[in-house]
């Protein structure tokens, strides 16, 4: 029943995807509401999902599978929410997160099972610290794609080469505003990730700091988007430079999110 229902939401998010992309390249300008739907239910298949384990488990999975899981139903989430915020910059974020959606959860169905490894959830800074670190991983991956789009938008203005894909996509001072706006929101939150995963480690290990792959990759991500953030904020960095930033965080964020486990279970 749970791989049923995995498998279903993959069909449900590459449908919204499909869907989306038919209607950018039909020169649709309205967003889809179908598309919403097809990923409200994926999203809620997911969750039917992780609901149904813990509750037997009263633990979570954190293999890299699993994580995978994850990473794909807390953007799920994020897009319905912003969908419902700001359509028409949801609408053309989709072109890339359904997709990277589809690609995280076919992978998790797809690669070799590996044993999971349950963690037991009744810590409750434990417990908010999973869900920060889930909610940064989603919003500064929109961040990421925000800033594809953007220097799309730029390098078309600069070229003259304004395509239809140009002009679907919400004005760049928009675009910006809500890279922007994502980036703040994303580097609150991972902030307050490491802050309760320190807190977590002192009360488990009596450290405060361990000098592992994971803790060394989220501070290089804590690092460059603070670094952008004053730079945006004192000289006023946009554009190609903080697109530079927002990439380079994002893959050591997803290094540590990750690659990681990724390394220590598939590479082996």
């Amino acid at each position: 029943m749970g791989e049923f229902l995995l498998i279903w939401a993959t069909i449900a998010y590459a449908g919204a995807a499909i869907l989306i992309t038919y209607n950018h390249l039909r020169g649709h300008s309205k967003p889809s509401i179908p598309g919403w739907w097809l990923v409200a239910s994926g999203w809620f298949a997911q969750f039917f999902v992780l609901a149904q384990d813990f509750l037997s488990q009263h633990s979570l999975s954190v293999n890299f599978s699993d994580s995978l899981k994850l990473s794909a139903m807390t953007m799920g989430l994020l897009y319905l929410i912003s969908w419902r915020l700001q359509r028409q910059t949801t609408r053309s974020v989709g072109l890339i997160l359904l997709p990277l959606m589809v690609f995280s959860l076919g992978a998790a169905l797809s690669l070799p099972s590996e044993e999971a490894k349950f963690q037991t959830l009744t810590d409750p800074i434990l417990i908010t610290h999973l869900v920060l670190s889930l909610l940064a991983y989603g919003l500064l991956s929109i961040a990421a794609i925000l800033s594809l789009m953007d220097t799309f938008q730029e390098h078309a203005l600069r070229t003259k080469r304004l395509g239809k894909l140009f002009n679907m996509l919400p004005p760049l001072e928009a675009l910006e505003e809500t890279l922007f706006l994502m980036v703040r929101m994303g580097f609150a939150l991972l902030t307050l990730s490491i802050l309760t995963g320190t807190l977590y480690s002192n009360s488990q290990n009596g450290l405060f700091f361990a000098f592992t792959h994971k803790v060394i990759f989220t501070w290089a991500t804590w690092l460059l988007f603070g670094t952008l953030l004053l730079g945006h904020h004192l000289w006023g960095w946009r554009g190609r430079k903080a697109s530079r930033f927002i990439l380079s965080g994002y893959l050591f964020l997803a290094l540590a999110f990750l690659g990681v486990k990724f390394v220590g279970e598939m590479l082996r």
